[in-house]
């Protein structure tokens, strides 16, 4: 059956064994066809909730990564890449997306609809007379942390990561070897001086990417928890489809016992 799977676990390491787990017993055969890549997968949305993400073992010693790989993998999600040549070299980043979001006031401020293209020319005027829209890059982490600061009880800072215009254009002329933000939102809550981290992905590599993404997004929420001060509450990562590609079956199933 094809429904959103929990896996509760107390570390990320333990998290990412119990999901993999879960996920070669419980997936559903999904023929997966990318333009670059045609491939099965074992899938199922699953939201996994780690009640101590900052305890070890953070990361699994059955983890194709090492330790050291995370960590400067997560680096670059707080902090971006030291040399900025190679943050230009991909099509987007975690970083770019969360902490230099483009963005302006015209599709801030305009009204919820346009009649047509004449009214639409008429409200952007409204809103900037010489009808420009000044593009400016947004900081949403250091935002968030700033509303947080100001008031502790707001429940709804959402640190976005997608541009409609772009990353639905995945299969448009100009987009067709390309590819969109696997994180969609995270929306963070903070309850009784404890900083949660809720995060949302429409598609995430469960035992390829899970333990590096899931490491790297935790770093992020302590970094966050530490400029607020306060202390660092439970992680939940919700992927809609969540998966297990076909070419690591046989590796998951000998390497959990399954």
């Amino acid at each position: 059956m094809y429904d959103t799977t929990v896996v509760d676990a107390k570390t990320l390491g333990e998290a990412w064994e119990e999901a993999c787990k879960t996920m070669m017993k419980k997936g559903h055969k999904r023929h997966v066809a990318a333009p670059e890549y045609q491939i099965e997968t074992l899938d199922l949305p699953m939201m996994i909730k780690v009640e101590k993400p900052m305890q070890e073992a953070r990361l699994s010693r059955l983890a194709e990564d090492s330790r050291e790989v995370v960590e400067e993998y997560s680096k670059s999600y707080v902090f971006g890449y030291k040399d900025s040549k190679k943050e230009k070299e991909f099509e987007y980043t975690y970083h770019s997306r969360l902490r230099c979001y483009p963005d302006c006031k015209v599709r801030a401020w305009l009204p919820a609809i346009s009649e047509n293209e004449k009214d639409l020319k008429a409200q952007i005027k409204e809103i900037i007379p010489n009808g420009k829209c000044v593009l400016q890059r947004l900081d949403q982490v250091d935002y968030a942390i700033k509303i947080f600061k100001k008031d502790p009880t707001r429940r709804t800072v959402v640190l976005s990561t997608w541009i409609p215009y772009r990353d639905l254009m995945k299969f448009g002329p100009r987009r067709e070897d390309t590819s969109s933000p696997c994180l969609v939102l995270i929306h963070p809550q903070l309850v009784d001086n404890l900083f949660h981290f809720f995060v949302v992905m429409k598609t995430n590599d469960l035992y390829n990417a899970w333990p590096g993404n899931a490491f790297a997004f935790t770093s992020l929420q302590k970094y966050m928890a530490d400029k607020i001060g306060v202390k660092v509450g439970t992680y939940t990562h919700f992927s809609i489809s969540m998966q297990i590609y076909k070419d690591k079956w046989e590796e998951a199933r000998k390497k959990f016992k399954i």
